[in-house]
């Protein structure tokens, strides 16, 4: 037996407390009033019968509750020895890395082979579990003595494209070892790469009484060349605007020329010979991309000369068609507008659309179902016919964007909007501040890329009566006196977007603002139903299926099969119309229709991360392994038993003794008090 604080049991000397209020302060003198004592012998008084204790039982509990208390603050504590023999039993866990690394020669088939020794080595009262880590872990078994099944799940691993993670295999193996409140063994069968270590070393903390066991199926670097990257357009309206850059990366590599082919549907276009630095990077680019119309699937590829091809080529995408039309209506006397918005959708990289412009004394005959989107630049009164033809555009879906400057006048209803206007404030910079954007939505598409609206100055804006909590209005943007600069309006199908100040270089200066630019073309792709799809993906991340504009709008997945050539439909019935995002499973190309129209052909590729084989050092092997160990020491024994020494703390018990006698000394007390009075 110890005690973890021996200094408390100084708190003993307080034991003189009980001796003294039971015999020290137990005899009092009262006076008792006498004639005269004359006719009494003289006699020495005895006090020995006051220096007796009184009260035993009651004096005994007192001094047991100090001697508890203060073994109590000491915390006293017992070795507790337990042997812990070899067939007593073991929690096993079998982890195999499926990751895309473990493609390169036989290691994957090496891992699984290493994996079933080690479940066939298993003692009749062992239980194991299998996981997988080649990307998220999976728990592929509950813990069980069934060897039968833990082989059949070892069996059903496939190898993947996605990436391993060792900070993601320590968070599952410390989560076992928590839930089952159990020491475990963990086996690991892996390549060792490097690239899976995280940041912080500490993220591959292991629980407590771990014991963790590596099984590397690589014992040297591969030399690697792998297309690291390819930047390039995903649509094309213009083939002379288009530019495609990759990037070639050398892993444990000399110095080598490298051969670098643009691939379109399976036909080499162009071929480029680029030279490697030794374990460096280098680019190589395509001004020509002779895309069909519709979707392609492009490739970069490298001359495979090394052991490992499988990243050999990089997957993308590009969509080919005609620019769209657009209109844009403007007041009579305005032409500012329509050439800052025409300039800037010509500089787009994609330049999707082709902008017409009419004055609005003209825009009574316009067609306005064959435009992508409409523009109103501060247009004034328009015609009755053209406003009744944009209402049922709107209603049909499209998108109209309106913008206020000085035919805003108080009390005028804009149309398609539905709004009413309730001033326009025009700033004098002499004698008040010019407004500001003082917040922006940055999940609106318009504002997603556009966000550097600091040096953006407004010197006129419209002021507008907006309804009261309406789920179908939603401001994306205010200025700095609180009001709307940005309003979205669903109106039936399609939209109806405000932005309170005009686009003339007057109003404000935003159009020489270098916001201006991914402003209008984030607005009027949204707008056109173009969207801003990213078109390339890596193994593992998500896409979103639907934008809150297209709730209950039925998807389809069509992407690589389980052999990886033959393409089949992803989603079921239910999850077409449910599903709001998609993981992609593996490399390929993965078509997603939705039921609009609207078509995205997504490229994914592999972590290049997987591409190099640097192997983790022993040393840091040794230091994750030996994170299991905490606190827990004891004797060595023999080979097959194991002794562990534990301090069983009894300070609970001694707390609820303490409790107790509380209770029995205060009942006690009370019981002789009265007895005395």
């Amino acid at each position: 037996m110890g005690f973890l604080t021996p200094w408390f049991l100084g708190g003993l000397a307080i034991l003189g407390l009980p001796v003294y209020v039971h015999l020290l302060r137990q005899y009092r003198q009262k006076p008792i009033p006498f004639s005269s004592l004359m006719f009494f012998e003289r006699r020495t008084q005895s006090s020995i019968k006051h220096r007796r204790l009184k009260y035993l039982l009651l004096f005994s509990l007192r001094c047991l509750f100090i001697l508890l208390l203060a073994l109590a603050f000491a915390r006293p504590y017992i070795h507790s020895t337990t042997i812990a023999r070899a067939n007593s039993g073991r929690t096993m866990v079998f982890a195999v890395d499926n990751s895309f690394s473990m493609q390169q020669d036989d290691r994957f088939a090496n891992a699984k082979k290493a994996a079933l020794d080690s479940i066939n080595a298993m003692r009749p009262d062992d239980r194991g579990q299998v996981i997988s880590f080649g990307g998220p872990s999976k728990l592929l078994t509950d813990m069980t003595q069934d060897k039968q099944s833990l082989r059949a799940a070892l069996a059903a691993i496939e190898v993947g494209d996605d990436t391993s993670s060792y900070s993601e295999l320590s968070r599952v193996l410390r989560s076992t070892a928590e839930s089952l409140k159990t020491d475990i063994t963990a086996d690991v069968f892996t390549d060792v790469q490097k690239s899976s270590l995280p940041p912080s070393f500490s993220d591959l903390k292991l629980d407590d009484g771990t014991k963790m066991e590596i099984h590397p199926v690589a014992s040297a670097p591969v030399p690697n060349w792998t297309v690291e990257n390819v930047e390039a357009p995903g649509r094309v309206f213009d083939t002379k605007k288009v530019r495609t850059v990759a990037t070639i990366a050398g892993y444990g590599t000399p110095e080598a020329t490298r051969k670098v082919t643009l691939v379109a549907n399976g036909k080499p276009l162009e071929t480029k010979s680029v030279k490697v630095p030794a374990s460096g990077r280098a680019t190589v680019e395509f001004l020509t991309l002779d895309a069909p119309y519709g979707m392609t699937r492009c490739e970069i590829q490298i001359d495979s000369a090394d052991a490992f091809p499988q990243d050999d080529k990089w997957l993308f995408s590009v969509g080919r068609a005609d620019p769209k039309p657009a209109l844009l209506v403007h007041a009579p006397e305005d032409t500012a507008s329509s050439l800052y918005v025409k300039t800037a959708l010509e500089s787009s990289s994609e330049a999707a659309f082709t902008l017409e412009s009419l004055p609005s004394n003209q825009s009574s005959n316009a067609n306005v179902s064959k435009y992508a989107f409409v523009i109103l630049s501060d247009p004034g009164p328009l015609p009755q016919k053209f406003e009744d033809a944009l209402d049922k555009y709107v209603q049909a879906g499209g998108s109209v964007l309106l913008t206020l400057g000085k035919n805003a006048v108080p009390g005028r209803h804009l149309p398609i909007a539905d709004l009413q206007v309730m001033g326009l404030h025009s700033i004098n910079p002499e004698r008040e501040s010019v407004l500001t954007v003082a917040s922006v939505d940055t999940s609106y598409p318009s504002f997603s890329r556009a966000q550097n609206w600091g040096g953006v100055e407004f010197f006129q804006a419209a002021k507008l009566q907006l309804p009261q909590a309406s789920p179908d209005t939603r401001v994306a943007a205010t200025l700095s006196d609180g009001s709307p600069l940005f309003i979205d309006r669903k109106i039936g199908a399609g939209h109806a977007l405000v932005f309170t100040s005009a686009l003339d270089n007057i109003a404000n200066n935003l159009p020489v603002e270098p916001v201006w630019l991914p402003f209008i073309d984030q607005t009027t792709h949204d707008m056109g139903g173009i969207g801003t799809a990213q078109g390339n993906y890596k193994v593992g991340s998500f896409v979103e299926l639907r934008t809150a504009r297209e709730k209950g709008v039925p998807v389809e997945i069509v992407g690589p099969g389980v052999d990886g050539k033959s393409d089949k439909r992803l989603l079921s019935l239910s999850e077409s119309t449910k599903a709001s995002s998609f993981q992609f499973p593996s490399q390929g190309f993965f078509d997603i229709r939705r039921a609009n129209g609207r078509e995205e052909l997504a490229a994914v590729n592999t972590d290049r991360r997987e591409s190099d084989f640097a192997l983790v050092p022993q040393e840091t092997l040794d230091l994750w392994k030996n994170t299991g160990v905490g606190q827990k020491s004891g004797p060595s024994t023999t080979s097959s038993d194991q002794q562990r020494d534990d301090k069983a703390e009894l300070w609970p018990w001694v707390l609820a003794m303490l409790a107790v006698l509380a209770v029995a000394e205060s009942v006690l007390g009370n019981k002789q008090m009265a007895a005395a009075e």
